[in-house]
Formats: C-alpha cells, structure tokens, sequence
C-alpha cells in the first residue's frame, strides 16, 4: 500500500485506530471468558449450607467505554447480603465472632492472573 507523505500521518493514526479496536474487541472476549470462569470457580468454592449461596453466582457487563471494559462477578439477589459476612466474619448476636471463610479473594486473584496469562498469549 503506498501512502504519500502528505497522507502519513493519516494512513498511520487510522491503522492505530483499527488496531486499537481489535484489542478492545479481544479485551472483551477475554474478560467474558475470565468472568465466566471465575463465576464458575467460586460456585465450586463457596460454603454449601443449603446450596443457594453457592450458586448465586454470575457475571455481567460493569462499565464499557472506547478504552475500558468491565465485568463484574457477584452473588444474586438475596445472597448478595452474605459475601463480606463470609469473607471477612462477622459479629454473633450472644457474643463473639464467626470464623472468616475465604473464597473470594482467591477466586479474585485466580482471575487477574488469568487475564493478564491470557491476554500476553492473544496480543
């Protein structure tokens, strides 16, 4: 493709911009994937007292602009009232605390290095 010198800084602002969307479209696909993955994994891991809570969880869009895409993995609803009593503990009603029973923090850290695995081996 010949481009004059004129036309330069055109012809390489418009390859910038298709190769920007191609990332941005790979970015989304990879974080659809991870999201799904660690919505997966925390239904495997979280506590099972009557099995609701574990599987409660899902994954949606968050915020999508030109340069920033986000996906959010939470518990539905009423369950989602229970992630930080169970991650962190909590205060009983006679006295005393709850053990903490960690599950989404390491699913958390699980997920970011997959990403980052992930989108090294794509781009």
């Amino acid at each position: 493709m010949a481009v004059k010198i004129g036309d330069l800084t055109k012809a390489v602002m418009k390859e910038l911009d298709n190769y920007g969307v191609a990332v941005g479209l790979e970015v989304e696909k990879v974080s659809k994937e991870v999201a799904a993955d660690t919505a997966k994994m925390l239904n495997k891991t979280s506590p099972k007292l009557t099995g609701d809570y574990a599987a409660s969880w899902t994954y949606g869009t968050g915020e999508t602009k030109r340069t920033k895409h986000t996906m959010v993995v939470h518990a539905e609803k009423p369950e989602y009232a229970l992630t930080h009593l169970l991650e962190k503990g909590h205060q009983k009603r006679g006295g005393g605390r709850t053990k903490a029973i960690v599950h989404i923090a390491p699913a958390e850290e699980a997920a970011v290095d997959e990403l980052e695995k992930e989108l090294r081996t794509r781009l």
